[in-house]
């Protein structure tokens, strides 16, 4: 992690998922309002440092669910992170950081490849 504080007067959107990225999501989906995995190592820390840098959003597909949003307020502030916002649609981010992710690099994915895919947290 970087050390240097700089300020900014724009700041440009990273956007952060939530399952698999700030939490563990180790027991799987119990419901949009529950939550009882740890964060993933260093994601307190990352998210307060990128703060210096970034408007920090987390969108997850528990935005649009019931609860949802809430759930995931009050089990980050639990957890120590600090104040971020939520949104409940896709922002127009500079950068999006998601554990079920390819970066696009112009040439096309063979379909069958993708099936091979696993989240980090999830490989063998």
């Amino acid at each position: 992690m970087t050390s240097i504080k700089k300020k900014r007067a724009y700041k440009p959107i990273l956007c952060l998922d939530f399952d698999g990225v700030l939490h563990w999501y180790r027991n799987g989906w119990k419901g949009a309002a529950i939550i009882d995995d740890e964060p993933t190592p260093g994601s307190v820390e990352f998210v307060t440092n990128a703060k210096d840098f970034f408007k920090v959003v987390v969108f997850s597909s528990r935005s649009n669910q019931p609860g949802g949003i809430d759930a995931m307020r009050t089990w980050m502030n639990k957890n120590g992170f600090p104040e971020v916002e939520f949104v409940n649609e896709k922002p127009k981010a500079f950068l999006t950081i998601d554990d079920r992710a390819i970066q696009f690099s112009g040439t096309w994915f063979d379909p069958q490849d993708l099936l091979k895919f696993k989240p980090w947290n999830k490989s063998d």
